[in-house]
């Protein structure tokens, strides 16, 4: 079997994810199902039962669009604290990033504070030279 180079390898992931999306995405009541297993703990076996037995798979519902029922019940729902923390706040697919330049050569983000080169030292010096006027000014006690 011959070796992938690094374009191909990526073709491939990028096919994976994509067929991936697209089987969840048609499968969204068996992922609920699954969800609920996971969030209890349930074991590999219990997760498998949980997908076979499936009785809505689609997720299809007369309450109109499922797939803006789960968004509307997230959202309401909330996440936790983990979550935000490791998924970025309230970053979501309903807001919109300000960060990201657009128009002509967009594509790029806006630029924010941030120390580079020799920034962190500049910053521990000023911070010890504050410390230094706050405790000389009789800002701390020894007593």
């Amino acid at each position: 079997e011959p070796e992938l180079n690094n374009k191909e390898q990526e073709n491939i992931i990028r096919y994976a994810i994509g067929f991936t999306m697209g089987i969840l995405k048609s499968h969204l009541g068996a992922l609920d199902d699954l969800i609920d297993v996971m969030e209890r703990g349930g074991s590999v076996a219990e997760c498998i039962v949980a997908i076979e037995s499936c009785e809505n798979t689609s997720g299809a519902t007369v309450m109109g669009n499922y797939e803006q029922i789960r968004k509307n019940n997230i959202q309401k729902n909330g996440i936790g604290f983990v979550e935000r923390i490791l998924l970025g706040g309230s970053k979501n697919a309903n807001v919109q990033d300000m960060s990201v330049i657009e128009g002509k050569g967009g594509g790029g983000r806006k630029e924010g504070f941030q120390l580079t080169g020799d920034d962190p030292l500049y910053a521990a010096l000023a911070t010890a030279a504050f410390f230094l006027v706050y405790a000389s000014t009789g800002g701390i006690s020894l007593h």
